[in-house]
């Protein structure tokens, strides 16, 4: 799963997102690809990269589009 297949699907879900809720929503897209564990490591990548952030909310992790992918 590309980088860009994780940023589509996050902004898919409203531009914020859990890890888990991604990876949810990654199987049912590509039911077929068992990419959708490479979920983490996709937005780490983009969080790297200036794309997405990090947001803790109690004891939940969320992801947040803070750039446009190209």
């Amino acid at each position: 799963m590309s980088q860009q297949e994780v940023y589509l699907i996050l902004k898919e879900l409203g531009g914020e997102a859990t890890t888990k809720q991604i990876s949810i929503r990654a199987k049912e897209k590509f039911p077929d690809a068992t990419l959708y564990t490479y979920v983490h490591n996709r937005l780490t990548k983009l969080e790297k990269n200036g794309y997405v952030k990090r947001i803790a909310k109690g004891k939940e992790e969320f992801w947040q589009i803070i750039a446009t992918y190209p």
